[in-house]
Order: C-alpha cells, then structure tokens, then sequence
C-alpha cells in the first residue's frame, strides 16, 4: 500500500510541475515574493549572517560582517557557476543603477570550489560564497539580489536577497496585544523613527517602512502610514494601523535520522537505494483553541544524527529523501490551489510544492525532495482572485508567537536609491 501511495505521490507532483510552473511565476512576482530557484538540480539555497545559520540575511555597511551563501547541485556533472549582484528598491524591484554605484571589484565573479557529499544516497555537490569577499565589497546600502549563473549556457540557476544596512536612524519598535479583536487572530504593532543626522525634508515621501513576519513578505498588508511627527521623532502608531494576522504556529517534522520515526514521521521506507518519508497525516487546526507549538518560525536547519552516522560535516553527509506531504480536506473548495510553504518553499510558490488532491483519499498531497535536518511548514492556498490565503488550514490567533522585523529605507530628493537606514525585530513572546 505504502508503495502504491509513493508512486501516485510522485506523478501528481511531476504533474504539477510540468503544467505550473509560469502561473507559479507570475503569481510570485505579483506577490513580491524575492527567491526564486530556476534550476531542478539546484537544492536548499541558504543565505545567512555568517556564523549563525538560523540569522537573517542581513549586515552592517562597513562592518566585519559577511553573509554566507550555500546551496547543493545534483548534476552528475561538474559546472561552473558565476554571480552577480543587483541593487534593488524598496519593494526587491531592480533599479538599474551603475555596479560601481553600490559595490567595488567586477561586474560578474566565479563561484569557485566544491565539496562533494560524503556516503550518500544522492550525490551532490556543495557550494559557499561569502559577500563581501576579496573579489567584491558593498559601497551602499539597501536591498540586493545574489543572482547565479550556469556559465555554459548563461542560464540564470537562483536568486537570493540579502540586505545591507546603515545605522543612521533610531527606530522605537513595540508589540501590543489587541484585546478589542477577541478571537480575531490579530497582532499590532506600534513603531516610531528617530530623525538622527538624516536630512529629512519630506518624511511622507522620504520615508519607506516595510513589514516582515518571519521572513516572510505579507502580499495583502498596507503599507505603514506616519501618523504624526515632531522636530525629532515621526511616529507611525496607530489604534487602526499595523494590524496583522497572527497566524498559527508552524507545522514540523524531523528527519535528522532515518533510522526511526522523529516528530511529525509516520513511516521511512528504504526502497531502490533511496529513502521515502510518510509525513504523518495533516489536518485543520482547531478554530476555536490556540495551542503553543515551539517552532523556528517556518525555517530549517540541516543536519544529519551524529550517532547514526557519525556525521563529521552535516552539509557534507547529510542525505536527500523524499518527503511526502498530505492534509486532509473532505469538503476541497473549487478554484483553490494549495502548496506547502516556508523557508523550504524559499517564502514563495514554488512548481514543486503546489499539491494536487486525491479524490479516493480526499487529501491534498505532494512529494518534495529535501536534504536531512529539521523543518518548519505550513499550508497556503491562492484562490481564484488570486488572493494569498495564509490561514487556509491554520486558523490565526492572537496569541501566536512570531518575529516582526521593520526595515525603514530613506531615498532623499536628489536620491536615485533607497538606503536602508535601520532595521529592528520584535518577538511577541518575549
């Protein structure tokens, strides 16, 4: 049965992949979603604050930070792969400036060196980059996109963003828990900015505020507004304003071992030389009792069980298996299209990820191909509008804990660019 179950897994998903992936595109772009993986062979793209790879990806300008980048190939053969890096606005739209406007050294550089994966099922090949380096140093700051190519062809393999930013501005950020909302799920937070040494003229034009809830861009959310100012502060708190969904928290599931089931894990199954992971059956969270799950906020880290394996590199050893995802839904509505999400879906729809359902097990399912460790997910749906439903499955309460962070960007009146002039993270639960 398990088995017959694997094989209808896998042709809905490839299925999906063949018939989705412009739609998949275009919403994405719609969304503002910034992450974007072009290539099949390319595998768990990770950008983070070197040192720590649960950090944001985000550094001081001139400091001695540096942002890490690593992602797997599972080509069979060797490739070359070259990076450039592009300035990008306020909202991860390009702006075409000079390269020698925000960064020294050459326009495009080589990624080089590898490591290859070590007593694995699945060969791959293991790539890190750092920025800056020796060969580019970031002169401004602001948004910007990695963007890596296949230098055989020129074809563009995934783009990651990262941010660089300025402590020019001090910025006031508060959680306030909303009582007037009851059961409506929802979070509010209060911010205000610190002119500094900024040249401030027009703060309503000068001034961008943007909102993330763990990492994650919110489609449907307005824009921050100013609710008054004074000489020194302007001050965005507002009873109406800054009202976001607390969603729920993440779903989990553990594969750090494939030598018995860990949380979330139904059943591992060792078939043909490769692992397949039975998820345990998903269902609709209860709409009317909040329960308190310790998530990492919808990311990931890789890692392989260092008593099974005697892992010496976990990015090295650590496998890739087939994961199979599968959530209930008796009553499916028409026009909905789900997917699973999160930091391994790159905080976007991704092909891969968009389920199909079965009308014999009247279940959303997919299978993606994942590298061992532990993870965060959760369910979305798009509707037919082409609105983004985050709490298609999870109902939203107040009380979730999530990790808001605000980055406030300042473009002057002679500016061609947004800076980023201070960034802040707040955590409900602390």
């Amino acid at each position: 049965m398990a088995s017959k179950k694997i094989i209808s897994i896998i042709t809905l998903a490839l299925f999906s992949m063949n018939v989705t992936a412009q739609n998949e595109t275009e919403l994405n772009r719609k969304f503002g979603f910034k992450d974007f993986c072009f290539d099949k062979n390319i595998r768990t793209v990770m950008a983070y604050k070197t040192g720590n790879e649960m950090s944001e990806p985000y550094v001081e300008l001139n400091s001695n930070e540096t942002i890490t980048f690593m992602f797997d190939d599972l080509s069979e053969n060797t490739r070359s792969f070259y990076y450039v890096i592009k300035h990008c606005s306020a909202d991860w739209e390009e702006d075409n400036l000079f390269v020698g406007d925000y960064m020294t050294g050459f326009e495009e550089n080589n990624i080089f060196g590898f490591n290859s994966s070590i007593n694995t099922t699945v060969y791959y090949k293991n790539y890190i980059l750092t920025i800056p380096n020796s060969d580019v140093r970031i002169v401004t700051s602001g948004n910007y996109l990695l963007k890596v190519y296949d230098r055989y062809d020129n074809s563009q393999v995934f783009q990651k963003g990262f941010r660089i930013y300025e402590d020019k501005v001090a910025l006031s950020l508060k959680y306030r828990h909303i009582v007037n909302y009851g059961t409506d799920g929802k979070q509010q937070l209060e911010f205000s900015v610190n002119r500094g040494s900024l040249p401030l003229q027009n703060p309503y034009n000068e001034l961008k505020l943007r909102v993330e809830q763990n990492s994650q861009r919110m489609p449907a959310q307005a824009l921050p507004e100013i609710s008054f100012q004074s000489n020194s502060v302007i001050d965005y708190s507002n009873a109406t304003k800054n009202i976001f969904k607390g969603e729920n928290e993440y779903r989990m599931f553990d594969t750090r071992s494939l030598a018995y089931n860990a949380e979330g894990v139904n059943r591992i199954i060792s078939q043909n030389m490769e692992y397949h992971v039975l998820l345990n059956i998903d269902r609709q969270t209860d709409k009317e009792r909040y329960q308190y799950k310790r998530d990492i906020n919808g990311k990931y880290y890789i890692e392989a069980d260092r008593m099974v394996k005697k892992s010496t590199d976990k990015n090295l050893e650590a496998d890739y298996v087939n994961v199979y995802f599968t959530i209930e839904d008796p009553n499916p509505r028409a026009n909905i299209t789900i997917y699973v999400y999160g930091a391994l879906s790159d905080w976007g729809l991704k092909p891969e990820c968009r389920m199909e359902y079965s009308e014999s097990r009247q279940s959303y399912e997919v299978a993606l191909l994942l590298k061992q460790g532990y993870y965060n997910y959760k369910y979305v749906a798009v509707d037919s509008k082409m609105n983004f439903l985050s709490d298609f499955f999870d109902e939203s309460f107040a009380q979730t804990e999530n990790e808001y962070t605000v980055n406030v960007y300042y473009r002057g009146i002679h500016d061609r660019w947004d800076r980023l002039v201070a960034i802040e993270s707040i955590n409900t639960a602390k």
